[in-house]
């Protein structure tokens, strides 16, 4: 059973914990602001995408559907083939969740961020949970 909010924590702590992203940044997303000088290192923005949750028959309680997670991963304009190898490496770290899909928007220059930014979406599948009966 999956919790919305724990599934994007406990993805977001998979990768700080995995050696390959200990010089990479792992954040929260945040509002595109405008960034006095260029992006001097890279780091990965965790969050939700989308949710698709329907019942798997009619009269059935149990709710299953999708969360969408987005990674937004940001490189400095000197090293902007390495978007490919971080996207690679969450690829590999997604494999302990369960993941339906993956899906990688081409790398991008970011005038905003004066740096790359390649999208990536991982689908992981399993029923939902909400929380407790009041929504706790």
């Amino acid at each position: 059973m999956m919790n919305i909010n724990d599934t994007l924590t406990s993805f977001a702590k998979a990768l700080k914990a995995d050696s390959f992203f200990k010089n990479i940044k792992i954040i929260k997303p945040y509002p595109y602001e405008f960034y006095a000088g260029e992006i001097k290192q890279s780091f990965v923005c965790v969050g939700l995408d989308e949710v698709d949750v329907s019942a798997l028959e009619l009269g059935d309680d149990t709710k299953y559907g999708n969360v969408k997670i987005k990674l937004d991963i940001f490189t400095p304009v000197s090293n902007s083939s390495y978007a490919k190898d971080i996207f690679l490496n969450a690829c590999r770290v997604s494999q302990s969740f369960n993941i339906v899909s993956i899906k990688a928007e081409p790398l991008v220059y970011s005038k905003k961020s004066k740096g790359f930014r390649l999208d990536a979406y991982f689908t992981i599948s399993d029923r939902i949970d909400f929380g407790g009966e009041s929504g706790e």
